[in-house]
């Protein structure tokens, strides 16, 4: 999983972030509010950790912004060290997922971590076996898909690439996502892996209109692939 920690603590953050990364998570640490939203312009992350008071931008600033990007589904868990109710209650209802007082005690963290993880996917997603993308379907045990039940000769990074973007259907992945998520961080491999293997489970897939779906690429930022609307060959919302 790949997590972004904004906090301008530069101490606390180099504690949490080893916390983390020994737990196999991908850590991207960002100083401030500003410095963050900025790379939300080209990146992409599972779960973000914000601090609430900060330079230049701070915590419920940054929140604010996210919901007027209409990013509903990346968990949010806030750091701080306000504890009132009212400031707890606020954050909540503005939209955050969960709210941990400082001091950060390291198994509370990522035991809340793995608990807004869990509640940010479907049980379906996270149960069932096989999982339908009309006319796509991915069995998650045998590692297969198939397309109007014909298997799809895929290796085992591109069955893992074409099953990771059909789980994020609609989002925006940045290629240090994909990276992250199919080939793992800390990797010798570089984004142009990932380029090569969307072109080729593009065409495996054939991922036209026609199809019902399309994986895009956004410039600069990364690829989405969506379910589109076969007649008039619009995403569909």
């Amino acid at each position: 999983m790949r997590i972004a920690l904004v906090d301008d603590d530069f101490h606390l953050a180099q504690i949490i972030t080893l916390w983390l990364k020994a737990r196999g998570y991908a850590v991207m640490h960002f100083i401030s509010g500003l410095d963050f939203t900025n790379a939300l312009r080209k990146d992409s992350f599972d779960l973000y950790i914000l601090d609430w008071v900060m330079p230049d931008m701070d915590g419920e600033a940054v929140l604010k912004w996210l919901i007027e990007q209409n990013d509903h589904t990346t968990p949010v868990i806030f750091v701080t060290q306000r504890d009132s109710e009212e400031d707890v209650a606020r954050i909540l209802n503005l939209g955050a997922d969960d709210y941990i007082t400082k001091p950060i005690r390291e198994k509370e963290l990522l035991a809340r971590i793995a608990a807004v993880t869990r509640r940010s996917h479907t049980p379906a997603t996270l149960q069932r076996e096989i999982l339908e993308y009309p006319p796509f379907r991915v069995n998650t045990t045998a590692h297969i898909v198939t397309k109007d039940n014909e298997t799809l000769k895929l290796t085992q990074k591109e069955y893992e690439l074409v099953a990771f973007l059909f789980k994020n259907a609609g989002r925006l992945l940045s290629r240090g996502h994909i990276l992250s998520a199919v080939w793992g961080h800390g990797t010798d491999f570089t984004t142009r892996t990932v380029d090569t293997h969307i072109s080729r489970v593009r065409k495996k897939l054939e991922l036209t209109p026609e199809s019902g779906w399309r994986l895009s690429a956004i410039y600069h930022q990364g690829y989405r692939l969506e379910p589109v609307d076969k007649d008039e060959s619009t995403p569909l919302t």
